[in-house]
Parts: C-alpha cells; sequence; structure tokens
C-alpha cells in the first residue's frame, strides 16, 4: 500500500476511539475498557468482539441498506490507525460503508482488527521477551543526550 494516509501534516493526525467509542472511557479497574500490550490473542478477540463500539446498523436488512457510520465505528477507526496497507483499508471502508460486499458486517471488521492486533501485540511481546536488564539500565541510564543548544 501507499503511505499517503499516515504521513499527513499535524494538522490532520487523529487518534483512535476507546474501545467503547467516544463517549465511553478507559478505567484502571476495568479491563475490558482497552486493549494492552499484555493481553493474550483470546483477551484481544473478546475485548473486540464484545466491548469494541459498532456503527453498524441494527439489523442486517438495514446494515446492508445503509451501511455503517464509520465515523464512530470503533474496530474501523482502530484499523485507519494500526492498518498499513491503503489499498486495503479503503476497500473495507467501502465494503462496510456501503453493505455490500465482503466487510459489509461489524463482525467481519471486527474480525480484520482483531487480526491485526494479535500481530501487533505478538512482536511487542517477542521483543520484549529478549530484553535483559543491562538493555533496560542501558536505555534508562542518564545521558546528555546531545542537544545543539
Amino acid at each position: 500500500g501507499t503511505t499517503s494516509r499516515r504521513w499527513r501534516g499535524a494538522s490532520e493526525i487523529r487518534f483512535p476511539h476507546r474501545l467503547q467509542g467516544a463517549l465511553g472511557k478507559m478505567s484502571a479497574s476495568n479491563t475490558d475498557s482497552a486493549v494492552f500490550l499484555t493481553d493474550s490473542d483470546d483477551e484481544i478477540r473478546r475485548k473486540i468482539m464484545t466491548h469494541a463500539f459498532s456503527g453498524g446498523r441494527e439489523t442486517a436488512k438495514l446494515q446492508r441498506e445503509l451501511g455503517a457510520d464509520l465515523e464512530i465505528d470503533v474496530a474501523y477507526q482502530w484499523l485507519r490507525f494500526f492498518l498499513e496497507d491503503d489499498e486495503e483499508l479503503d476497500a473495507i471502508g467501502k465494503s462496510y460503508g456501503s453493505g455490500q460486499g465482503p466487510y459489509w458486517n461489524t463482525a467481519a471488521v471486527k474480525e480484520r482488527l482483531v487480526v491485526e492486533l494479535q500481530k501487533l501485540v505478538r512482536a511487542h511481546k517477542a521483543r520484549r521477551d529478549v530484553l535483559t536488564d543491562s538493555d533496560v539500565d542501558a536505555w534508562m541510564a542518564v545521558r546528555a543526550l546531545g542537544a545543539p543548544y
């Protein structure tokens, strides 16, 4: 895919919605309010499939007629943030937003997000698992940053 979406001007940067949608809130006491870098594949799937706010319609008939509201759909918004393939994202948006094609419904879009998040979290865990205490000590050491001023 292209990188045009990823490198827009700073004034256009958007952060993804909270898992429960724009009006929801993250909470340390509610572990279902976010996906964490320590979550298992099963936890990620459960959180996305049951807690990610949907912009899909109330019935399959309405979804096929009207399509989803992409602006409020958490799975789609998170894919905008995490999916690197712009062409795939555009295809998902067109399919889901129209209620037609392979991503016509919420479950298909959520499942695509689950795959992407599981891949990201697994990669993070693999990099974290090879770190040693000396790596962390070196990274945390107080040192001059070499700023020109």
